[in-house]
């Protein structure tokens, strides 16, 4: 798992996603994810994309805040209750780690109530978590785009050359900054 997710890291990276975005935009990506696991959960399809797709996108908001995915813990949360009901517990424990982001503290026990929900259901459903966030790396690793302003821009959208000619310019405007600073102080 470890190195799923270091490729999952590097995957946002190289399309300046966890730099590109914001914790909160992420967790707008996390809530869609997260609706669409409930969807099919609540109709009994095969859900583990979902499921993936939940862990992929907590892996990068914790890339974002500096905090190892690695080091999650599971906590007893949510046993002995229904599958539906631990997808709705998912929900509270997503909303309480989106919501702290900015408090590691306060977002530890968030992510690890995820995890251990995302686990849990996993195992109720035959699934391991490793499969799911497998399936759902597989699904987006070919992806092109980058991330710009909080906004995903897909490598076919007419905008996708200026997104990278702005940010090439902000790159270079920043180093010229720095090297005029630098002078200044000699």
């Amino acid at each position: 798992m470890n190195e799923l997710i270091a490729k999952i890291e590097q995957w946002a990276e190289d399309r300046n996603i966890i730099k590109g975005s914001k914790p909160i935009d992420q967790a707008m990506k996390l809530f869609s994810e997260f609706g669409e696991l409930a969807d099919n959960v609540g109709k009994g399809r095969d859900c583990r994309d979902d499921i993936g797709d939940c862990a992929v996108v907590l892996i990068i908001m914790c890339a974002q805040i500096g905090f190892d995915f690695n080091d999650c813990k599971d906590v007893d949360f949510c046993e002995g209750i229904s599958t539906k009901q631990k997808v709705i517990e998912l929900m509270t424990a997503l909303s309480a780690f989106a919501y702290n982001c900015d408090q590691y503290k306060d977002a530890r026990s968030g992510l690890f109530e995820s995890m251990s929900a995302l686990k849990l259901i996993c195992t109720d459903l035959g699934y391991t978590l490793q499969e799911c966030v497998q399936i759902a790396y597989d699904d987006i690793k070919d992806r092109k785009g980058i991330m710009h302003s909080g906004l995903f821009i897909k490598e076919s959208d007419p905008a996708y050359q200026d997104v990278l000619d702005n940010i090439e310019a902000d790159k270079r405007m920043a180093s010229q900054k720095r090297i005029s600073v630098n002078i200044e102080d000699l």
